[in-house]
C-alpha cells in the first residue's frame, strides 16, 4: 500500500506550525507588485488627479467607520500611494483615529498596511525588528482559467490604441507603441474566484483544524479576493513553511498523478480513505468512478483540478507585504475592499461599489466595455465626449485614457 502521502506532509507541516520555525532573513518586499505600473501614474494630469482625489476623500469622509484599522497599528507598517505619485512606505500610527486622519487628508490612490507586526515599524526593513505576521492569501480572478476572458480581455496600444486578443505583443505592430493588458470582469470570472476563495477557507478550516471565524474574507476591490487568517500558530513560520501551504491548497506539492492513480486501482477499500488531499481524491474518485468511462488517471487529475485552488504563492510567503488596507478603496477601480459576510448573498459587482453616482463629463480617448453595477458602458473611441456616473469614470481617469472634460 502507498503511504497515506499527503497524510504524511501535513503531519509534517502540522509540526512545523506548533513549534515555530527559525526565522530566514527576510526578503525585501517588492512594491511593483502592488503598485500600478508608472506610465499610468504619469498621464494622470492635475484636473484628474484633483477630481479623483475629490471623489475618494468623499468617500473617506462618510465611510470612515467602514475602514478596518487593526487593534495594534503602532505596531503596524503602513503606506500609500498618491494619485500620480509612487509608493511612500514605513510610516506608523499610534491609533486607529490617527491612522484615519491620515488617510482622510492625503485621500490617496490606496492604502496599505502589513500583515506582519515590528517592534519599529517605521524604520527600514532591516531594522524594523519582525514580530511575526498573519499568515494571508490572495486570489485572482485573472489566474483562474475561464471561457468568459475571450470575451473581456484584450490588449490595447498606450499611443494609438489600437486593441486585439491576448496574447499581448511586446509592441503595437501598427504604430510601435507600447502595449498595455486589459483584464475585465463578467459574473463567470468574479464567481470562480470566490469559489477558489471559498476553496482555501475549506482547506483551512478542515485541513489546518483553523476556527472560520479566525478567516475573514474580503473582495480586494478589483478583480478576487483576499483571506487574512488570525491563528496564531502561523504567525511565526518563515517564508518556506508558507510556501508549503500555499503549495498545499494548490495541490502543487502531490506525488506525480500516475502514482496516486496507480495507488488508487491497487486500493481494496471503497470510499474515502484517509484525511487531507488522500480523503478528497479518493472520495471524488468512489463518487465519480462507477459510471466514468475515461481513465483512473484522468479521473485523478480532476479530482484535484476541481478542489485545488488557485492562490497567488507571492502574497503567502512575503512576510513584510503591504497589503490592502480593508475598507479602503482600490487605485484602479474605486470599489472598497470589502468584508465578505454571506458568501451567497455578496455581489462583487455592486456592494464593493462605494463611490457616488454623480455624473461626470469625461474625454475618452479609448476605453473597452467593462461592467461595473451591472451596468455595461463603452466601448469608447476617437476622444468621445461621454457622461458617466462618478464610480464608472474612475477606472477611465486612472489609466489615463480620459480627462475630466
Amino acid at each position: 500500500m502507498l503511504r497515506p502521502w499527503k497524510d504524511t506532509f501535513q503531519e509534517g507541516l502540522a509540526s512545523s506550525i506548533n513549534r515555530g520555525l527559525p526565522l530566514l532573513r527576510p526578503k525585501a518586499p517588492t512594491d511593483a507588485l502592488i503598485c500600478p505600473p508608472p506610465g499610468i501614474r504619469a498621464k494622470l494630469n492635475d484636473g484628474s488627479k484633483a477630481w479623483l482625489r475629490q471623489a475618494y476623500k468623499e468617500y473617506y469622509f462618510r465611510g470612515a467607520d467602514k475602514i478596518e484599522v487593526p487593534d495594534d497599528p503602532a505596531s503596524r507598517e503602513f503606506g500609500y500611494i498618491p494619485f500620480g505619485g509612487g509608493m511612500i512606505r514605513h510610516l506608523s500610527f499610534r491609533s486607529r483615529g490617527e491612522a484615519l486622519a491620515e488617510i482622510l487628508k492625503q485621500s490617496p490612490s490606496s492604502v496599505y498596511c502589513s500583515n506582519a507586526r515590528y517592534e519599529y515599524p517605521a524604520r527600514p526593513i532591516e531594522e524594523k525588528g519582525w514580530l511575526g505576521a498573519e499568515l494571508i492569501f490572495d486570489i485572482d480572478a485573472t489566474d483562474i482559467p475561464t471561457p468568459c476572458k475571450r470575451s473581456h480581455d484584450l490588449w490595447y496600444c498606450e499611443k494609438c490604441h489600437t486593441s486585439g486578443k491576448l496574447p499581448r505583443p511586446q509592441k503595437c505592430a501598427k504604430c510601435g507603441g507600447p502595449a498595455v493588458e486589459f483584464h475585465g470582469t463578467c459574473e463567470t470570472c468574479l464567481d470562480a474566484a470566490k469559489e477558489h476563495a471559498m476553496r482555501v477557507v475549506g482547506f483551512l478550516v478542515t485541513d489546518f483544524g483553523v476556527d472560520r471565524e479566525a478567516v475573514r474574507l474580503y473582495f480586494s476591490g478589483n478583480r478576487g479576493y483576499h483571506l487574512h487568517v488570525f491563528d496564531a500558530r502561523f504567525d511565526l513560520l518563515n517564508q518556506g513553511a508558507r510556501g508549503e501551504i500555499a503549495e498545499y491548497v494548490h495541490g502543487s506539492s502531490l506525488p506525480p498523478i500516475q502514482s496516486i492513480a496507480a495507488y488508487i486501482r491497487r486500493r481494496s477499500s471503497t470510499g474515502p480513505q484517509g484525511f487531507g488531499w488522500t480523503k478528497r481524491i479518493t472520495g471524488y474518485v468512489e463518487t465519480r468512478r462507477r459510471d466514468y468511462s475515461g481513465t483512473v488517471q484522468k479521473l485523478v487529475s480532476e479530482a484535484i483540478t476541481s478542489q485545488r485552488a488557485v492562490v497567488d504563492a507571492s502574497v503567502t510567503t512575503d512576510i513584510h507585504r503591504v497589503f490592502r488596507l480593508a475598507g479602503t478603496l482600490h487605485g484602479d477601480t474605486g470599489m472598497a475592499k470589502t468584508r465578505v459576510g454571506s458568501t451567497a448573498d455578496f455581489d462583487p459587482q455592486e456592494d464593493p461599489v462605494v463611490l457616488s453616482t454623480r455624473p461626470v463629463k469625461l474625454t475618452v480617448e479609448f476605453y473597452p466595455r467593462f461592467r461595473i453595477k451591472h451596468r455595461e458602458f463603452g466601448p469608447f473611441f476617437k476622444s468621445e465626449t461621454v457622461e458617466l456616473p462618478t464610480y464608472a469614470a474612475v477606472p477611465i481617469l486612472t489609466r489615463g485614457l480620459g480627462e475630466v472634460a
